[in-house]
Order: structure tokens, then sequence, then C-alpha cells
């Protein structure tokens, strides 16, 4: 494992607008046949068509953690993750998935029953836009984020960068060479979700902290932003590094099924082309890239729990709702 150091983030910054990997180019849905996924204009479909095909595979996820909602890709609780030989989180008060935004009237029967009250959406105005559109074309008008409207689930926008779309296709432009880096290069992605999402990351937990109702956060895989998220919720909790990295490392079976898309879309791209190894590691949520994160964190704010008074300004009281809603 590659440790964080300050002295290094200098010729790095420019690396670390966040990897959150998967958010592809756009696609013109007018040309994708949405029965088999082709395109007579791109031979892969759109990352919003794969999210949807992928919810449609999660009944053979292992259950717990994954939960099949059809329409999203990815959806688990993080309840049952355990803290101590004798806790464990809760179960039932905290999802975590990929984009809702393909959600179908099945799907949307199966938050209910999950009794899902709100939604912490950590998408970019790009990104939404976007696969807005694209659901708009293949998506019933009563399902998608339309559907959990009508049905009463609340939608907050809670952005980690409000204006800017951070695709691997974009990223790997610029950062060609930390994709195959081994951890560094997630790190001080990592390191720039910390800085950027403090905010947004200071509602959820606050939200969470005085709302005793379930909620589901997502942002487009479910993978960087919402696994930095909740890496500190299962830190603050008392998971250890190994667990929490564990959990982290669920989405490579969450997202497992379309994986090749991700990977070929990745290898046409001018900076990977050719560059199976480099494109593994953008695509991947191994292990090792959330304990670097954590020795970075520490070394950068000193804990968990410094990190979430001194940025996102919680409270000693906050931070006791938090854990006695969530350690079981």
């Amino acid at each position: 494992m590659t440790a964080y150091s300050t002295r290094n983030r200098k010729p790095l910054e420019e690396a670390s607008r966040t990897i959150h990997a998967f958010c592809f180019v756009e696609v013109d849905f007018r040309t994708v046949n949405h029965e088999t996924g082709d395109s007579p204009t791109l031979p892969l479909p759109s990352f919003a068509y794969a999210l949807a095909k992928i919810g449609q595979l999660m009944a053979d996820l292992p259950s717990p953690p994954f939960i099949t909602v059809p329409g999203i890709a990815n959806f688990r609780d993080i309840g049952g993750t355990p803290i101590s030989t004798s806790t464990k989180v809760s179960s039932g008060v905290l999802f975590r998935s990929a984009d809702p935004s393909n959600v179908t009237q099945a799907g949307l029967v199966k938050l209910k029953d999950l009794g899902v009250t709100h939604y912490f959406d950590l998408r970019s105005t790009i990104e939404i836009e976007r696969d807005a559109w694209n659901a708009g074309q293949s998506a019933d008008p009563e399902t998608g984020v339309e559907g959990t409207r009508k049905i009463g689930i609340k939608r907050y926008w809670a952005p980690v960068f409000a204006g800017d779309d951070y695709s691997p296709e974009k990223i790997a432009l610029r950062y060609r060479q930390y994709a195959r880096e081994g951890t560094e290069g997630f790190s001080h992605a990592y390191a720039d979700i910390l800085r950027a999402g403090a905010p947004s990351f200071s509602n959820i937990f606050m939200h969470l902290a005085n709302v005793p109702s379930p909620c589901l956060i997502h942002c487009t895989a479910g993978k960087d932003r919402t696994g930095v998220f909740v890496a500190l919720l299962l830190s603050l909790l008392g998971c250890s590094d190994e667990t929490v990295a564990g959990e982290y490392a669920l989405t490579e079976q969450g997202l497992a099924e379309k994986k090749s898309i991700f990977l070929a879309r990745l290898l046409q791209t001018e900076a990977l082309k050719g560059d199976q190894e480099g494109a593994e590691n953008m695509v991947g949520a191994r292990a090792a890239n959330m304990l670097a994160t954590l020795v970075m964190l520490r070394e950068e704010y000193g804990s968990v729990e410094d990190y979430l008074k001194n940025m996102c300004n919680l409270t000693d009281r906050d931070i006791r709702n938090i854990r006695a809603r969530f350690i079981h």
C-alpha cells in the first residue's frame, strides 16, 4: 500500500479530481436498440442503459448485503457490517447504489417496501442532465426519478462537484500515468472528494443524525463518491480499516456483470488505448485503494472524527446521535 504524503501532493494535485469511474460519454439514445443495447453509431450501450441492465441482474449477487431493486445497480444495505465481536451496523437505515434514474415500477415498489423516504444524489449537474435525458428516452414517465417523486421519496441534491463531470474518459486524458500506479492515484482523487465534498457530506450527516427514516445515497456508479462517504460513516461507527475497505470492495461484485463494457469504453480512449492494466485499475474498487485513502485521511485531518468536526461542522451531539442510530 502506498502511503499518502502531503510532501508529494503538489506534483499530483492535478490528478486528484475524483476518479469516480464509469461516468461514460453520452450516447445518442435515439440510435440505441433498447432490446439489445446495440447502436449503429457506438458498438457499446450507454452507461445509463448498462446500469439499468445491471440492476436486472442483481438477483445473482449475495444477499445480504445486496438487494435486488429492478433498474438500480449496485444496490446494497450497509447494515450488518461488523463493528466489533458484539456489535454491527444497523440494517435498513442507509442504502447505497448507482444512479437510480432507470428504476422500474417494480423497483419503486421495492424502495417503498424498504421504507426509503429520502435519497441523496452526489452527481454533478452535467451527469444529472445527461442521465435524465438518456433515461427519458426509454423510461415510463411513472418510473425513474419522476416515479420516486410520485411515491413520496424526496430527492436531495448533494453534489461533490456541482458543475463538473469527472468521467473516467476525461480523467484518463489528463491522468494517464495514475491509472497504473497502484493506490496513489486513487488516494489523491479521494483526497479531492474529501475536500470538495465536505459541505454536501455535512448535510447528509446532519440528516442521519436527526431524521429517523431510511435513506439512499448514490452517485453514478455508487463507487467513488458514495464509497468515500460510506467509508467516513463506517469509520466513525468504529469499523476497522479492513472492514471499511472490504465493504468498499463489494462494488467489484455489484458492477461485475458490465465490467467488460466499462473496460472496452476506456480502452477506446486515446489515453488508455491498449493499456489493459491501466483501464483495469481505473474501473476497480480494490480494498487497497480504500486502505490507502484512510491512511491519507488521518495524515491530512487527524482522524475521521476530526474531519467531520472541522470540515463538516458536526458537533459531539451529532456524532452521538449518529452512533446511537447506527450501532446495533
